[in-house]
Order: structure tokens, then sequence, then C-alpha cells
């Protein structure tokens, strides 16, 4: 190799050095219900403070196509935002159904536009709901850009004293929901099955979500494990009303018969029967509250159980922090937000021991997992945390604390655009 040969080679290499790499282009597609189907849910909220995180990273390019209400009006989320407002509002969960199933039309041929304009290296769909899904599926197919889902769960409801896990339609019916709705419900996730196996990549927040995924039929080399986290900072500024616990129990949530809110009831009922006073709230909004309201009448639980429909962050922390146990008895998670926030604001917990829930929290000594179903085990672990003295209370609100203190949403943020900065190079 002569000397100007090699000058040129080092030239070469010093100005591709010094020339930036183009920005990571990402379209995202955000469907989520409204506040009558639920409140800020978990997969809402680690979109949220991801993209913040993303939006901070100077070589990245965010648009983000939204269902409405507009959950990102935020001063740090910077990123292109398109909103688009549903066209129709249904009632009930089959008009629910026919409601997303407008705006995932809508929604379909918005992001054709959007894919032209913005010419995305990954389109990311921020949950597996079939809009989110079939809408960032479709726009990827037909422009040919690579997939990232990210999936919170899976319904998968365990057989009862059986390995196998029981058939996803049994699983509804078995936790009273109509025919129809089961029905309903089988079908959207025999409809979500075949696009995750077709798409590049999948980030889960656990490693079960990530087992059953597998069990599915999704290849092992798509899925990515990132995890989820809290806002400590704002947790940690938001003070309690009052100095004293006003609430004995409290729960955060979805109303829904999966969320396991109506065992609850049934479980506050016998600790009424132990300390008369003691009182239960309720935080959450879905399409079975005003079943809860009046399985509460019909209980005489209005004087004990007190509901709170969708409320800011501020407020609920603020409700969290003046309650003395956080009950969970959910059927499905994927990983659990809601009790990652409670030990956030220095409560213990009571919830079915479900394998998500032991998995992230299995090692807290301060989360209590009890049999799924078994509303006597969750009677008795309730009372005996608020029947707990002064010192052993103070000890479970030191222990929740320290072991929220590892969850953190830069991480997950990091994780997160590792995956799609892998899959934009393959663009």
């Amino acid at each position: 190799m002569t000397a100007d040969t090699q000058a040129a080679i080092c030239s070469n290499v010093a100005l591709n050095q010094q020339r930036p790499w183009p920005p990571l282009r990402i379209l995202a597609i955000f469907f989520h219900p409204t506040a009558l189907v639920t409140a800020l849910g978990g997969a809402e909220k680690r979109f949220v403070e991801t993209l913040k995180a993303f939006c901070r990273e100077s070589d990245l390019e965010v648009t983000v196509l939204e269902s409405a209400p507009n959950l990102l009006e935020k001063a740090e989320i910077t990123c292109t935002k398109h909103l688009l407002p549903l066209i129709f509002h249904g009632k009930g969960w089959l008009g629910t159904y026919l409601e997303w199933s407008f705006w995932t039309i809508k929604s379909s041929l918005r992001s054709f536009s959007l894919v032209r304009q913005v010419n995305p290296n990954v389109i990311l769909i921020p949950n597996s709901t079939l809009p989110n899904l079939v809408s960032g599926y479709i726009a990827g197919r037909v422009f040919q850009r690579p997939i990232c889902v990210i999936v919170h769960h899976i319904d998968m409801f365990p057989a009862k004293g059986a390995a196998e896990n029981r058939s996803v339609y049994s699983g509804y019916r078995t936790i009273d929901y109509s025919r129809v709705v089961s029905l309903a419900k089988t079908v959207a996730f025999y409809l979500t099955l075949p696009i995750l196996k077709r798409v590049k990549a999948i980030i889960v927040v656990s490693a079960f979500t990530a087992k059953v995924l597998r069990k599915s039929g999704v290849s092992t080399a798509s899925i990515f494990v990132s995890g989820n986290a809290v806002d400590l900072s704002l947790i940690d500024k938001t003070k309690p009303y009052a100095e004293e616990r006003r609430f004995d129990g409290v729960f955060v949530g979805r109303i829904a018969k999966e969320k396991g809110v109506f065992d609850l009831l049934k479980a506050w009922e016998q600790v009424v029967k132990v300390r008369r006073n003691a009182k239960l709230l309720v935080i959450g909004s879905g399409l079975e509250l005003s079943v809860l309201k009046e399985k509460i009448a019909v209980l005489g639980l209005e004087k004990n159980v007190m509901t709170r429909g969708r409320c800011g962050e501020n407020e609920l922390y603020s409700l969290l922090k003046s309650s003395r146990c956080f009950v969970f008895p959910s059927l499905l998670e994927g990983w659990g937000i809601a009790v990652a926030e409670a030990l956030a604001c220095g409560l213990p917990v009571v919830a079915y021991d479900i394998p998500a829930l032991r998995e992230v929290f299995g090692n807290c000594s301060s989360v209590f997992l009890v049999p799924v179903k078994d509303v006597d085990s969750l009677t008795s672990s309730i009372l005996k945390i608020i029947n707990a003295t002064e010192r052993e209370q103070s000890e479970l609100e030191c222990c929740s604390r320290l072991y929220s203190r590892q969850f953190s949403w830069e991480k997950v943020a990091r994780k997160d655009l590792q995956v799609l900065r892998n899959l934009g190079e393959c663009f």
C-alpha cells in the first residue's frame, strides 16, 4: 500500500468518524382506553415515563399517534404528537369493543400518511391491545418497517390443582364474565397471538410474561425482558392528607372482575365483623364500577367502603400514604406497578400469589402473598397488618420503601432503547 493510498484511507475513516449518524426515527401508535374503561393503567404509565427519557435523547426523533384523551401533555414530552379522537363512544363491554374497532380503522389510515411523512426506522406499539397491534402491524407490513411491541401481560388462567392452564374462554367464565363478553375476549386473545409471532421484537415486563409467550409459540429470539418502575421522586415529594392513617385498606386499579375487587369486598365484609369501623378505599374506574357500588350496598358496607374514581398522581400518592395496608387480589398481572407504588408510599401489601407478583415482589418481607381465591387467607392477612403494633407497622413501612428503591424508569428506558436501536440498524 502506497503512502498516498494509506493517507486517503485514513482521511476517509476520519471523515466517517466526524460525520454524525442520522437520528433514529420512531413512530409510536398509542391507543389507550378512556377513563370510563380504566384509569391511567400500568401500560399507559410505562409509555409516558419511558417517553420522557426518550425525549432527552438528542439522536431520537419520536412521533406519536395517540387516542383521546391526551395523556402526553407534559413539559418533558417534547416529541411530535398527533391526537386522533374516537368517533364513536360505546357503552358496556361490547359497545367498547365496537368503539375500539372504529378507532383501529381510522388510525390505520392515519398511520399510512404518518409513515410516508416521518419515514420511521421502527414502529413502536406500546401495549398489546388490538387497536394498537392491528394499526401498527398493518403499517409495518405495508411499508416494510420493523415492529416492536411492548407486552405487559397475556391472559392465562391456571387450572386449579393442575399444572396446565385452563382454556382462555373458561378462564373468563370462571371470573363471572358473561358468555358473550368471554367469547369476545377470547377472540381478541387469539387474534393477538398470530401478530405477536410475526413482529421483529417484543419487549416484556417480566420473565413470567416471556415464559407465557414462549409457551404460546413466540420465538425466544424476539423476546426481551425490560421491566417496570415507579416515579420515586414524585412519590417522595408527595405528602399524606393527614398524619393519621385515614383508611385501614386501599385498592388501586381498574374496576374489573380480573382485578379481584369483588373478592376484596367479601374479605372486607369479614374484616368489619372483627373491626366494625374498618375503612376501605377503592380507587379506580372501569365498566364494573356501578356493579361494585351495588355490591357494596347489598353487603351493607356503605359506611366502611368508599369509592374514588380516577385521580391524578399527586392525589393518588397522598391517599396511599393515608392508608395502612394495600390490598391487591388481582388474578392477572404482568408486573404490578400498583404494588410497587404502594411499597414506595410505605405500605405493606396483601395480594394473591400469582406468578408475576411472586417474581417481582416475592422477596419483599412486607408483601404477603396468599393463595388465589382464598378469601379467608386474604382476610386474616389484612387483619394481621391493621392490628400490628406501631413498631411492627414502622418496620413494615421501612421494608416497603427500601424494596421500592430498586425500580428506575431510566434503567427501563435504556433497555427499551437498546432494543429499538438494534431494530433501527437493521432497517
